[in-house]
């Protein structure tokens, strides 16, 4: 029982929709999970402002976590913050073991959804790929993996720019495959 009260509470602070379940009056956001009536009624006494808080400060200490990954990114894209809290709002985490620390094991997980979202016309040209070159250094410097990337853009120039305070506008397209280890990156251009 135990146990379940303790899901239940997870999904609430984790689950935007389960929190959105749980203010209406029809389904419950607990079936399947074995509570009982005591349990339940204790559940449904918290405040929704509280759970809303509650999972807003959840999801601003991973947002940090990624941000320490993605620093360049963000400069480049600064509506990555929002678009990652609304993926976040829809895909919690789930417990993992994994040889990442929490910063670039939530950046991975991310990665796809997030590189999608960057490829609007929104975007500067390079943003997802550039989303993909800082976390997959990021990983590959924390587990030890080798990962690789290839891209239509110098990266490695890209990167070097914005860390110097400069954010490239048109920057030289050279088609290069990146690849990612404990040392870091090496590349090659086609």
């Amino acid at each position: 029982m135990l146990r379940s009260f303790q899901e239940a509470l997870v999904g609430l602070a984790t689950r935007s929709s389960w929190r959105a379940q749980l203010r209406s009056e029809g389904e419950s956001p607990f079936d399947g999970l074995t509570l009982d009536a005591r349990e339940r009624r204790a559940l449904r006494a918290l405040s929704p402002q509280a759970l809303d808080r509650y999972a807003d400060s959840l999801m601003a200490k991973r947002w940090q976590e990624v941000l320490r990954v993605i620093p360049r990114t963000c400069r480049v894209a600064p509506s990555l913050r929002d678009l990652y809290r609304e993926w976040l709002a829809m895909n919690p985490p789930l417990a993992a073991d994994t040889l990442l620390p929490p910063g670039p094991a939530e950046a991975l997980r991310a990665l796809a959804p997030l590189r999608v979202a960057l490829m609007s016309e929104r975007h500067a040209a390079y943003a997802a790929d550039l989303l993909a070159f800082e976390v997959l250094g990021a990983c590959s410097r924390a587990d030890g993996a080798e990962r690789s990337l290839s891209s239509r853009w110098r990266l490695d120039q890209v990167a070097a720019e914005i860390g110097r305070g400069l954010l490239p506008v048109d920057p030289e397209e050279r088609p290069a495959h990146f690849r990612f280890d404990r040392t870091g990156v090496r590349w090659r251009y086609a």
